[in-house]
């Protein structure tokens, strides 16, 4: 599955993070490092099984820590209108 940035969010990396600002709530939001990794792939259109293959590659973690991670982000993020 595919996920979208709504329009309105200006995302911005600033060294291994990455800053979201809510233009129309005039809210920020601070995603780290593992975060971010997934943020800017989402936002490259990545599936979401691939995140979870690569996530697991470059951190070294179980695929049910990961898939669980990722669906809390997602959720997050859903909650937040940033991803459609």
């Amino acid at each position: 599955m595919k996920y979208k940035i709504n329009k309105g969010f200006i995302a911005q990396k600033l060294d291994n993070k990455t800053v979201i600002f809510d233009g129309e709530k005039s809210v920020l939001y601070t995603l780290n490092e593992t975060a971010s990794y997934v943020f800017r792939k989402i936002k490259a259109g990545w599936e979401k099984e691939r995140i979870i293959e690569q996530v697991i590659k470059k951190y070294s973690v179980k695929k049910e820590r990961v898939e669980e991670d990722l669906i809390q982000l997602i959720s997050d993020l859903k909650k937040k209108k940033i991803l459609a």
